[in-house]
């Protein structure tokens, strides 16, 4: 199941999801955080009922105010009460796990079994609650990477901000959890240069996917977070060389050695060619 790109817009727009299915964006997020003024809280839940009446052939994210504001518990409350179930539901500066445990509770007292829960590391205190945990939660189903407040919160203009170290444990500990990493969006919304170094930055250090604010930018997360064809003609042959002597652990493929961990990569690639992992393309 592809996770590639997450258009996010407003709430209050209405053509969210169809600029999703014009654009082959693998998830709608529908944001009633940041993109949604703090006088248009509740217009933007009304509108949620609208935009799940054109759902179809579409996976929807929710994201929703942090669980730690009286907007946040709004939004919640709001979901459980009028039985909206996203695909998945996606909570800011979030607090691990005490913040997914609430979550889940509500959800499963409510009987609303679909959406899995995606935590945005974007503040010092998620990324410490994240080093803290040991186990997975139930119910989460990925990391979510926000630049834009993590940098707000350390005091530094993203610009100016040097995040990698972030980034990296992001995306050990989704390894560590056994869950995908989605990285923070592109906020050039015109330079397809930068676009491109970063989703290859991306890709190369792990994550599978990565967050769209523009329509603009779902066709080259998509190309970046999918393996060529190349990657893919080269992983049929490293498979079909191990098969056909699998008496020799090592082994050459286009002048090159290669041993166990190539195969196993390889394997990777052509059972999840969609989201392959960081080293998906030539």
């Amino acid at each position: 199941m592809a996770i590639r790109s997450w258009l996010c817009a407003s709430a209050l727009r209405s053509n969210l999801l169809d600029k999703a299915r014009e654009t082959g964006a693998d998830i709608a997020v529908i944001d009633l955080e940041d993109a949604v003024p703090a006088g248009a809280k509740q217009a933007a839940r009304l509108t949620l009922k609208s935009h799940f009446d054109k759902a179809a052939c579409t996976r929807i994210a929710v994201r929703i105010n942090s669980l730690a504001t009286y907007q946040g518990l709004c939004d919640l409350l709001y979901l459980l009460d009028e039985r909206i179930e996203p695909d998945f539901l996606i909570l800011p500066k979030a607090i691990l796990p005490d913040e997914i445990t609430l979550a889940t509770a509500l959800l499963e007292e409510r009987g609303l079994a679909d959406p899995g829960i995606l935590a945005i590391i974007e503040t010092a205190s998620s990324l410490c609650s994240l080093r803290a945990l040991t186990n997975k939660p139930q119910r989460l189903a990925g990391l979510m990477f926000g630049a834009a407040d993590f940098a707000a919160d350390l005091g530094v203009a993203l610009e100016d901000a040097d995040l990698r170290f972030v980034r990296q444990e992001i995306v050990l500990a989704a390894r560590r959890l056994g869950t995908p990493a989605i990285d923070s969006p592109c906020f050039a919304l015109r330079d397809a240069e930068r676009l491109a170094h970063e989703t290859r930055d991306g890709r190369m250090m792990g994550f599978v996917g990565k967050v769209a604010i523009h329509p603009s930018h779902v066709a080259a997360i998509n190309t970046s977070f999918s393996p060529s064809p190349q990657v893919l003609d080269r992983a049929r042959r490293l498979v079909a060389a191990a098969h056909h002597d699998p008496d020799n652990a090592v082994f050459a493929v286009d002048n090159q050695m290669v041993g166990p961990p190539f195969v196993k990569y390889a394997e990777h690639v052509l059972a999840d060619p969609v989201n392959p992992g960081p080293r998906g393309r030539s």
